[in-house]
């Protein structure tokens, strides 16, 4: 884990919204249903669309569905959007075929999930060569309910898909050869997969890529290389990419040190809701870097952040409220309280801390046994004082420190 006090590289970002995958699959060519000559007024579908839907025209039954079920309308109503699909569909309508199977596989939105309706749906759209219907066929085989998981099958269809074009099913491949998950793991086939998908604008292979290159772990760390595909996710709005790139302008690592530069990404990161983003901020205001001090803006952006499970926020509202620094109020609990949400979320530095209250008598509720847990988990970890203070504890075991033995 890399850290400004401290930073959580996101790893996840697997499933892309099924907007997303038509936006990438389809490009700026494609056209917008909702914008088409059956537009609809303010009360509801143009006559004209539900004239030609009725008369049996798939686009214009497909349009309607579109309609029905988003924010053209005022309120959704899905059993006509399906009705509509459903009637799109019979008559083969590619991509009222795949929207079926994505609502039927996804389920929500007032859809009964449904996997057996979901692959027939989407096996009549493969048979028209619909690209998207391949890559959400390998969705189906890798969601692991009714079809597996069978990651073999997933890759398959994420392949065919990508044969065809879909950059997300490049992203998909990418992560399967990065992870072995189907197949053998390979990192030059990942890398070369997710610049395939970065090729075709995908925000999320662009940050993977950052990632990969930032870690060094299965490729030599670069750290300007990372910084570039940072901020080419960035500047497509993808938060944990634009909080990764605020960390690397405060540290200076892959380009010019400006705390100017983190704090405009850090909040455009922390505006889009990500928890580093919050946590970049707190750190900036806490140390005035880049900004004027401010310990109330600070102790805001960590309990933002920590309320996101952002585990070094966490950890460090548990330091604050112990120390009663950065204008709060001294608070033994409230401090556990923080440590303990950290620690449980295999935070080191937390567990150390959490583990330390019992032999420091700062909890009312810690154990003994739980302080030792503790410590034993974060000195398996490699943290250095949590194993010293574990060979501590263990020392005074002996000597009255029982079983269940609160202070």
């Amino acid at each position: 884990m890399r850290a400004m006090q401290s930073y959580t590289i996101h790893r996840g970002a697997s499933f892309l919204l099924f907007a997303l995958t038509l936006l990438l699959t389809f490009g700026c060519n494609e056209v917008d249903f909702r914008l088409g000559r059956g537009q609809a007024s303010d009360s509801g579908p143009a006559a004209e669309l539900i004239g030609r839907a009725e008369h049996g025209e798939p686009s214009a039954q497909f349009e309607l569905a579109d309609f029905y079920r988003g924010p053209g309308s005022e309120a959704v109503n899905l059993s006509k959007a399906i009705e509509w699909y459903t009637r799109a569909a019979e008559q083969g309508h590619a991509k009222a075929q795949t929207t079926l199977g994505v609502l039927f596989m996804q389920g929500g939105e007032g859809v009964a999930r449904n996997a057996l309706e979901a692959r027939r749906w989407l096996l009549r759209a493969v048979e028209t060569g619909d690209p998207l219907a391949h890559y959400q066929m390998g969705e189906l085989y890798e969601g692991g309910e009714d079809f597996g998981p069978d990651l073999v099958k997933a890759v398959e269809w994420w392949r065919r898909a990508a044969d065809l074009g879909v950059a997300s099913a490049h992203f998909r491949l990418g992560e399967a050869y990065e992870k072995g998950l189907g197949v053998e793991p390979d990192i030059e086939q990942a890398l070369g997969r997710y610049r395939k998908a970065a090729e075709g604008n995908s925000e999320v292979a662009r940050y993977r890529l950052g990632v990969l290159y930032d870690e060094g772990t299965l490729v030599p760390r670069d750290a300007a290389e990372a910084a570039t595909w940072y901020r080419m996710a960035a500047e497509q709005g993808y938060a944990p990419a634009q909080a990764q790139l605020g960390y690397m302008y405060a540290r200076g690592d892959g380009l010019p040190q400006k705390y100017d530069e983190a704090l405009r990404w850090s909040k455009r990161a922390a505006d889009g809701g990500d928890p580093d983003g919050c946590n970049n901020l707190a750190v900036l205001y806490l140390k005035g870097l880049g900004v004027e001090q401010d310990f109330q803006e600070a102790v805001r952006w960590y309990r933002l952040a920590a309320q996101r499970n952002h585990a070094a926020a966490q950890n460090m509202l548990g330091t604050l409220f112990l120390t009663g620094q950065g204008g709060v109020s001294q608070n033994g609990a409230e401090a556990e309280h923080w440590w303990r949400m950290a620690a449980e979320q295999g935070y080191a530095p937390a567990q150390y801390n959490l583990g330390g209250m019992f032999s420091r008598k700062l909890s009312q509720s810690l154990t003994f046994e739980e302080a030792l847990q503790w410590l034993t988990r974060a000195a398996e970890a490699g943290h250095a004082a949590a194993e010293a203070e574990l060979a501590e504890l263990q020392r005074q075991q002996p000597e009255g420190a029982a079983k269940g033995q609160k202070l």
